[in-house]
């Protein structure tokens, strides 16, 4: 997993879906039509776009599904109040906005989770 850092404040999700697919970010943003903030519909839409294998829905975080799957997105409530998409690879955060975190992730909490299948 190659880390892709998000270009403006609000493109987190599509640095996630740049690093899931190894496209260019500016190549998600221009097939999702949006630089923007995006929603988990939209990273569903564009996941299912480029043939990427994911679960049907975003799963909160419980004390039935108590960890996120080894790999996904993540949503997660940041520390400063905002919501926020990082990718989880092999034990690692590939934050778009905070870089790449081997440990515990510290930078707000983690609400749900899409797994990804490879």
């Amino acid at each position: 997993m190659e880390l892709v850092m998000q270009p403006t404040s609000e493109a987190c999700g599509q640095a996630c879906i740049a690093m899931i697919t190894c496209k260019d970010i500016e190549e998600v943003i221009k097939d999702m039509k949006t630089s923007g903030s995006t929603s988990i519909g939209q990273l569903i839409e564009i996941l299912d776009f480029y043939g990427v294998k994911h679960a049907e829905k975003n799963m909160r975080i419980s004390k039935k599904n108590p960890v996120p799957y080894e790999y996904s997105i993540l949503t997660v409530h940041t520390n400063a109040g905002y919501t926020h998409w990082t990718l989880l690879y092999n034990g690692k955060y590939y934050d778009p906005e905070f870089g790449l975190i081997d440990g515990e992730y510290t930078y707000g909490k983690i609400t749900s989770f899409l797994a990804i299948y490879q």
